[in-house]
């Protein structure tokens, strides 16, 4: 009798659950797969930032805001917010990198990268390897300690020490935090490699994005504010080609690898002089993020945004792969901005309207660097400054049933408890990073407003199990970042789930609902990391 009792208690619980949410019953598998359709179609060709594939996708993506009845949030009443940018590209035949005189190859040991502020720049200096790159002061550790650099080239490794939690080293492996240090210690130059036994940046692809040129955006009055203009050269070497940068020293380098292995800094003087000398090709490139609105129904508390964000550009057209050379990137992001377009169109099915308005924005350039999130945390539209959390979509995976979330950044603040509730009303698990060494926390729209000091959100799929699954899901992950990211073979011809895609316009939609109906706005956890370093900001 208890068991039955219990039974029709959680049946009923169940029932008035529902009611609590009715509008979810609503949200349809159905339009995620219809906008990715067209968003991966060899028609666009890839998206690529300022193609006219990208513009066909931007147009489409505004179709639909005005069908669910957004209002459109950018300064001259539009949906349209120009985002102007600068692309600097290196004119490989006229640039080198050579040491002790010996100049080496030019995309099979190195890459240089464009200088932004003049068509040619040069540097002659003495290299010193600098591990990590890295000065914390909170876990006590600096690998400028004991070496002097002023005036020199910087060596060293694009990673972190082992020993720093998870999204603090990630916050470390950053080129903008790794270049203020080099700068904050006097260096003139950078060269960098990944870890050699991080195989996360194919050096094929790296070369092959390189010839694409670096895109930055330009403030109002001009400026690349991340240029980093007193860093008169960067290059990237090839981690396969070490012996050929550190030469007689690649004993000491082995050595300090091991040093590093153990978070124990391992800096030293290479005793040795690069050259290197970049020749850049500018252009100045227009392009968009779009901005839409659902205005918010409390007069104390309308001027406050909720901002989702998801990327509408992917790589374009380049290298083939399978004799393919369409990027066409229906995973990433096409996966996102569909997920997008269906919370904003759950939303706008409520009645009344949130308390708080619900900013959408779909941005450009973010496989240059983030750039369309960057500049719209740095240049909001007007009224809409008091952004206070934002929840990201990009590449979520859905190629399975979801059991279970990783929330990238709940952790840190007030929308860890927002996640919790409603992983618990849809039945999800909460799980840890299964793959720390990606660096994922920093490498999604999210990020640019977390720099701002502004709470942020990004969730992927878990990888739990069912009894009847016949694989590993996290192998399945790892495969198909072997085979597909970034790759032509990221198009529609995949085995989405689109069920499961709903479950992520659910999930991300409740953490928001109790977001902009919640009377204290999303606040930094005590003591918190990136809180500290940026809360304020």
């Amino acid at each position: 009798m208890k068991s039955i009792l219990l039974l029709c208690g959680l049946i009923l619980t169940g029932f008035l659950s529902i009611a609590q949410h009715p509008e979810l019953e609503n949200i349809d598998p159905h339009k995620i797969e219809g906008h990715m359709r067209f968003l991966a179609d060899d028609l666009l060709k890839g998206r690529a930032v300022g193609s006219e594939g990208f513009e066909i996708a931007s147009a489409y993506v505004q179709s639909q805001l005005i069908s669910i009845g957004l209002q459109p949030a950018a300064d001259d009443g539009t949906f349209i917010q120009p985002v102007p940018l600068k692309r600097a590209t290196v004119l490989p035949e006229k640039s080198y990198l050579s040491i002790d005189q010996e100049k080496l190859s030019w995309g099979d040991e190195y890459i240089l990268s464009p200088y932004f502020e003049a068509k040619v720049t040069e540097i002659n200096a003495p290299l010193v390897f600098v591990g990590f790159g890295v000065t914390a002061p909170e876990f006590d550790y600096d690998d400028y300690k004991g070496v002097d650099v002023k005036g020199k080239i910087v060596v060293y490794i694009n990673d972190a020490p082992a020993s720093f939690p998870s999204n603090e080293k990630t916050y470390y492996t950053t080129g903008t935090v790794k270049y203020e240090t080099a700068l904050k210690n006097g260096a003139i130059g950078v060269i960098s490699f990944m870890h050699p036994e991080n195989n996360r940046r194919p050096w094929e692809g790296t070369v092959s994005r390189a010839k694409n040129g670096r895109f930055l955006w330009t403030d109002p009055s001009g400026n690349n504010p991340a240029s980093h203009p007193d860093l008169k050269a960067v290059a990237t070497f090839n981690s396969d080609k070490l012996e050929s940068l550190f030469g007689d020293q690649y004993p000491s380098f082995k050595y300090s690898l091991d040093e590093l292995s153990s978070s124990k800094p391992a800096s030293f003087e290479m005793n040795k002089t690069a050259e290197l000398h970049i020749e850049t090709q500018h252009e100045n490139v227009m392009s968009s993020n779009l901005l839409a609105e659902i205005e918010g129904s409390d007069p104390d508390l309308k001027d406050e945004y909720l901002v989702y964000a998801a990327h509408l550009d992917h790589l374009g057209i380049g290298r083939a792969v399978n004799g393919d050379s369409i990027y066409n990137g229906a995973h990433d992001n096409a996966s996102g901005v569909a997920i997008l377009l269906e919370i904003a169109r759950t939303f706008k099915s409520l009645n009344p309207a949130p308390k708080r308005s619900v900013l959408f924005a779909i941005v450009t350039a973010e496989e240059s660097g983030l750039l369309g999130s960057d500049y719209l945390a740095h240049f909001p539209s007007k009224g809409k400054e008091q952004m206070v959390a934002n929840i990201a979509m990009d590449m979520p995976f859905f190629f399975h049933p979801i059991l279970d979330i990783v929330p990238y950044g709940a952790a840190h603040s007030s929308l860890g408890e927002n996640t919790k509730k409603a992983t618990e009303y849809l039945g999800l698990g909460i799980s840890d990073d299964p793959f720390p060494e990606q660096v994922i926390f920093i490498r999604s729209d999210h990020y640019s407003f977390i720099k701002k000091g502004i709470p942020a959100l990004f969730i992927k799929s878990g990888f739990k199990t069912v009894p009847s699954d016949t694989i590993d899901r996290s192998k399945k992950d790892v495969e198909w970042r072997r085979t597909h990211y970034h790759t032509p073979q990221d198009d529609m011809n995949q085995l989405f789930d689109f069920s499961a895609a709903a479950m992520h316009v659910k999930v991300n939609y409740l953490i928001g609902k109790q977001v902009v109906n919640d009377s204290s706005k999303p606040s930094w956890n005590l003591g918190d990391f990136f809180g500290s370093k940026m809360g304020k900001k």
